[in-house]
């Protein structure tokens, strides 16, 4: 990753939950999150966190926000020609955040722009914790009706890519902690438990998924195209 951002420096640096693992300890900010991503934040990469179940374990989700200068869980913010909308899983059933995201949703954006949606807890996940049925039911609909075309999710410690569902790619990217066993379901375009990241490059037709192994070996590749 510090290689890849090295020569072509990344406009933003999405972390999809359990962002202080296991304990949700907010003193722990710096050392697990501030520190080792400098390289990438300091070189322009702007930091958008999603809160995961354990930032909730110890009940400092809201300082370890504050701590990443967010004031609230859910968020939609521009990266480049992306628009990224992050949800806060842990209150799926907040009515308030549902709004707020049909309404963000709904928005005209300018041509050439993408919309993304990033959280922790997957609609679709064939891993160890399985797909979320709460997200699929409240949200899914949503990414469906608004032509959404990739969502990205944590909380499975593995890497997945469905078959379009609705039209949406659902992508599991939860690969950086301790590595469990994955699976296969009917949705399941790719499944496999590895250690990567997951690279996004955005055009004005198209975008690019890579999932990277830390050697720097291709895990997955993908193309959306409009």
């Amino acid at each position: 990753m510090r290689l890849q951002s090295k020569h072509d420096p990344y406009d933003g640096l999405l972390l999809l939950g359990d962002l202080i693992y296991d304990t949700g300890d907010a003193a722990l900010v710096e050392e697990r999150i501030t520190t080792p991503f400098a390289p990438i934040t300091s070189a322009g990469a702007r930091l958008l966190p999603a809160l995961g179940n354990h930032d909730y374990q110890d009940g400092e989700q809201k300082q370890i926000l504050e701590a990443l200068k967010r004031d609230k869980s859910w968020y939609a913010e521009m990266v480049g020609s992306v628009k990224v909308i992050v949800l806060d899983s842990n209150q799926v059933e907040n009515n308030e955040q549902r709004q707020w995201l049909r309404k963000v949703l709904s928005q005209p954006t300018p041509p050439g722009t993408w919309t993304i949606v990033a959280m922790h807890h997957p609609a679709y996940s064939a891993g160890a914790h399985g797909s979320d049925l709460a997200v699929r039911k409240t949200w899914s609909p949503l990414f469906a009706e608004f032509e959404v075309p990739l969502v990205l999710a944590g909380h499975d410690h593995d890497y997945q890519r469905s078959l379009p569902q609705d039209g949406v790619t659902y992508i599991v990217s939860g690969g950086g902690a301790t590595l469990r066993p994955t699976g296969k379901e009917d949705f399941t375009a790719v499944s496999t438990s590895t250690l990567h990241y997951l690279d996004l490059h955005a055009d004005d037709e198209k975008l690019v998924g890579r999932a990277i192994d830390p050697e720097g070996a291709i895990v997955d590749t993908f193309t959306i195209n409009r």
